[in-house]
């Protein structure tokens, strides 16, 4: 396997190449969050940091994988890439459940559903722009996806984090 494939042909060089830029992200949101509260524990601000990390590398994988492709090509080999990548299918949405609650502390199991939903529609309906395909399957596999991880969100912090009884 040579690098040219594993980087731009296989779903692990997909994630490398979505990494900086989700991790940039991150690392903005972090540093905004500790500007505006500067009393937060650093715990929390790292909690917070992960779904903007995630919703970047989602929408790196979904919608901007073509052109982010295409810059690492450009930077690798010093010309333009001679074609799309293939596209491939993954539930995007399961870690949707389980990090928005963290970066929304407020929300409740319905908001982060329907935040999750309204979230895959929204991607679904930019994809035909950008040349991938629209799919009703992926907004109802990906709806479940999410369901499933604030699902399970919800019951751990129940169960592990119950909230102390006003006196």
């Amino acid at each position: 396997m040579t690098f040219q494939y594993f980087f731009f042909a296989t779903v692990p060089g997909y994630f490398l190449q979505a990494l900086p830029i989700a991790l940039a992200a991150g690392v903005w949101y972090a540093l905004r969050l500790h500007k505006k509260e500067p009393a937060l524990p650093g715990r929390q601000v790292l909690l917070r940091s992960l779904f903007p990390c995630y919703f970047a590398g989602l929408l790196v994988f979904t919608i901007f994988l073509y052109p982010v492709s295409d810059l690492y090509y450009l930077l690798f080999y010093g010309r333009p890439s001679q074609g799309g990548l293939p596209w491939f299918v993954m539930d995007y949405d399961f870690p949707f459940g389980l990090l928005y609650p963290l970066y929304r502390p407020q929300a409740n199991w319905g908001r982060t559903v329907l935040a999750g939903l309204c979230a895959t529609i929204a991607i679904e309906l930019i994809q035909p722009i950008v040349g991938r395909s629209f799919d009703v399957d992926d907004i109802l596999m990906n709806l479940f996806g999410t369901v499933i991880s604030a699902t399970l969100f919800f019951l751990l912090r129940a169960i592990f984090c119950p909230k102390r009884k006003q006196a």
